[in-house]
């Protein structure tokens, strides 16, 4: 190869290597104030590492992205990740104290990976069907904290609704999230 072609090759190779290293810089500075984020919070550093670890499977079992030390959006909801050592989920960006149980804010359907509102929370606050079989996989709780009368359609593994859950308020602090693949959110009861 000789000529034009060759130049623009490199040069294109150049742009894609600025691109990259730039891209990598970004996600280490991001990386690296969700970790001072955490020890700001009062997390140990063990405590931030294993943390991180989690959010890392959180983000790419949901397909989102991390936007601070232990959430992550994703597509129509947020996942707030506990803290290790911490029974209820916490977003760190903004309390610092523990949590409560059952802190679905108003207008949300939430699901939690332990019973009783513990565990990582999952906070889905658009009206929708959400694929639920890579990230809410057993045992867990769950809480209908939509606007009055809505409900939400739960499916199996068929794509058939298996349960659906009482108008809102209305939640379970222990329930199974085995046999469930999906949730449909907003169904307006009649």
């Amino acid at each position: 190869m000789s000529g034009k072609p060759r130049l623009l090759l490199m040069a294109m190779m150049a742009i894609l290597a600025v691109a990259f290293s730039t891209q990598a810089a970004s996600a280490e500075t991001a990386g690296n104030s969700y970790a001072a984020q955490a020890q700001r919070a009062g997390l140990t550093a063990k405590q931030t590492r294993i943390l991180q670890q989690k959010v890392d499977e959180v983000v790419a079992r949901t397909h989102g992205r991390q936007t601070g030390p232990n959430t992550v959006a994703f597509r129509g909801g947020k996942a707030t990740v506990a803290v290790p050592g911490e029974r209820y989920a916490r977003d760190l960006r903004t309390t610092y104290a523990p949590a409560a149980s059952d802190s679905c804010p108003y207008g949300n359907f939430c699901g939690y990976t332990g019973s009783a509102y513990t565990g990582d929370e999952y906070d889905f606050y658009y009206c929708g069907y959400y694929n639920t079989s890579s990230y809410l996989l057993s045992g867990g709780s769950w809480s209908n904290n939509q606007t009055q009368h809505r409900r939400v359609y739960m499916y199996g593994s068929r794509g058939t609704v298996i349960y659906t859950t009482p108008n809102a308020f209305y939640h379970t602090a222990s329930g199974d999230w085995g046999p469930v693949y999906g949730l449909k959110t907003c169904i307006t009861a009649a």
